[in-house]
């Protein structure tokens, strides 16, 4: 005899729309991840698994990067190229070279330019420009070498080519800077005909201007015109990199990172994973322009020549780890 008052009939009707439900609630779920994997497959696309072996000669990174949760300094080493076109993707000096450290703790973020022509000892390798470790050994060779030099430790890189960065500056709209002095370069090298061969007249005028993606390449690319030299270029590399973030800072970057990741698809490499990679973009974007730092290690470096005929640049060490301390404190390695 049945006692709960529920007909067969009826029950096998409820077990069918209990299955019905929760069928629908699966494939609900099914649809959520699919439409979110295919929100986030170009942001996925552009960050690389961590490799599970090094380059040899190559020590491995000195610290772990700190939890998610953490208001410890991260230390984003940013890598660009002049070329990504003529050469090999994997034999490419880094021209640009800035160590971006984030300190949660007090919300503000410095940006320490490295010089690309400052003689180091490469580990693994002989002394050299720092601008040759990203060409012997890509990002970690590139890690390593900042981390020995300048007791830095570095938790994430990020690399971008030249396409990539006209990419995303014309996809915030353009960006505005108060060029600082006229920019008048004969030799601009053009890296976008057909060939990746060849030079163009470049003339950036001083004052506050709104620059598209290959006008602000052109401004923090050239070196000829500037008479601060590859000094002047970093400062400028600073100053679009400021203007970028003020840019960002109006965006809604949930919805934009999509867009910027296809933009950057080929042209951007790093090894921050998705969460991390959000985590900082939303930090970044809540930043003042009194947060952000520059600093310069030009006053501690000098010109020379190296044995081989290389014009190099060399330091004052003691000089330099004394202002590295003013930076860092006691967040630098042993």
């Amino acid at each position: 005899m049945n006692h709960t008052g529920v007909t067969p009939v009826a029950r096998a009707a409820g077990l069918r729309r209990g299955h019905l439900v929760i069928g629908g609630i699966v494939l609900l779920v099914l649809l959520l991840v699919g439409v979110s994997l295919a929100y986030l497959s170009p942001v996925l696309a552009l960050l690389e698994s961590h490799p599970s072996r090094l380059p040899r000669g190559v020590p491995a990174p000195a610290t772990a990067p700190p939890p998610l949760d953490s208001s410890k300094r991260i230390n984003v080493l940013l890598l660009g190229s002049d070329n990504d076109q003529k050469f090999q993707a994997n034999a490419l000096l880094s021209q640009t070279m800035i160590v971006v450290s984030i300190d949660p703790a007090h919300r503000d973020v410095t940006l320490l330019s490295l010089p690309r022509d400052l003689w180091v000892d490469i580990p693994g390798r002989s002394s050299a420009k720092i601008d040759l470790a990203y060409a012997e050994g890509g990002a970690p060779l590139a890690r390593a070498t900042v981390e020995k030099t300048f007791k830095i430790p570095i938790h994430y890189y990020a690399w971008i080519g030249l396409n990539g960065l006209v990419r995303v500056v014309d996809r915030l709209g353009g960006i505005d800077v108060d060029v600082l002095h006229p920019v008048l370069d004969d030799n601009y090298p053009n890296d976008f005909s057909a060939s990746g061969y060849g030079t163009e007249r470049v003339y950036l005028a001083a004052g506050p201007q709104h620059l598209d993606g290959r006008h602000a390449l052109q401004y923090v690319r050239s070196r000829h015109g500037d008479l601060l030299s590859d000094f002047g270029r970093s400062i400028r590399q600073q100053q679009m990199l400021l203007a970028m973030q003020q840019r960002m800072a109006g965006m809604d970057m949930v919805t934009a990172l999509p867009n910027f990741a296809r933009d950057l698809n080929g042209h951007l490499k790093t090894d921050l994973d998705l969460v991390r990679l959000t985590q900082l973009a939303v930090f970044m974007r809540g930043l003042h322009a009194g947060d952000v730092h520059q600093a310069f290690l030009t006053p501690y470096v000098h010109d020379a020549v190296s044995a081989d005929g290389q014009q190099i640049l060399l330091a004052d060490w003691p000089a330099v780890n004394a202002y590295l301390r003013t930076l860092f404190g006691g967040d630098l390695l042993p």
